[in-house]
């Protein structure tokens, strides 16, 4: 029961998120309108109905050259402000991760034992590190480059540089790794 009622509480919060301002709106032009419940679920639907036709169009633009170009431009502008930037390259490099098939932030899940011998947590692989470079001059090791997030907000992690033979590859797809991260070892994967 507890998902089941986890997942209308969301979607019920996400509703009325997304729609107060419609409401709002109305309340101030036409206040005598406010007190009708039928009309604010009537408002609340439009509304929605409207959001997912903005983006259904501005999907349908993208696909043109011109709302690329904007595309990048906002993207640009975004970049430069400094708490947004990193919040949404973070984003971006994650969505990218797992639903895309270009997205190659994540290349394989590992497990490896951390923080000490015994306790096993997941990681994944970000680059294998096969050029000579200092890290690998200094320890005379190859090691690999492994992200591991942190519970239930993987956007925040540590990087750890990683023996090769410490580390275990697992079948397991990067999307279900990271559904088995955020969901804090509740999501196991069978195979």
């Amino acid at each position: 029961m507890v998902p089941l009622f986890v997942t209308f509480w969301l979607a019920g919060w996400l509703y009325v998120k997304l729609t107060s301002w419609a409401v709002k709106l109305v309340q101030h032009f036409a206040p005598q309108l406010h007190d009708l419940f039928w009309i604010q679920q009537a408002i609340r639907i439009a509304t929605l109905l409207l959001i997912i036709m903005i983006l259904l169009l501005v999907g349908e633009f993208m696909r043109y050259k011109s709302g690329r170009i904007l595309a990048r431009f906002a993207e640009w502008i975004l970049l430069k402000l400094p708490i947004l930037s990193s919040i949404y390259s973070t984003s971006r490099q994650i969505g990218e991760a797992l639903w895309t098939p270009k997205g190659n932030m994540f290349r394989q899940v590992v497990l490896i034992e951390y923080p000490r011998k015994g306790i096993y947590t997941i990681g994944f692989l970000t680059n294998e590190n096969k050029k000579e470079w200092e890290l690998s001059v200094k320890t005379n090791k190859q090691l690999l480059s492994i992200f591991v997030p942190t519970t239930p907000n993987p956007t925040s992690g540590f990087l750890l540089f990683i023996p090769r033979e410490d580390c275990q590859f697992l079948d397991m797809k990067v999307s279900d790794g990271m559904k088995l991260v955020i969901s804090g070892g509740v999501g196991t994967h069978n195979k």
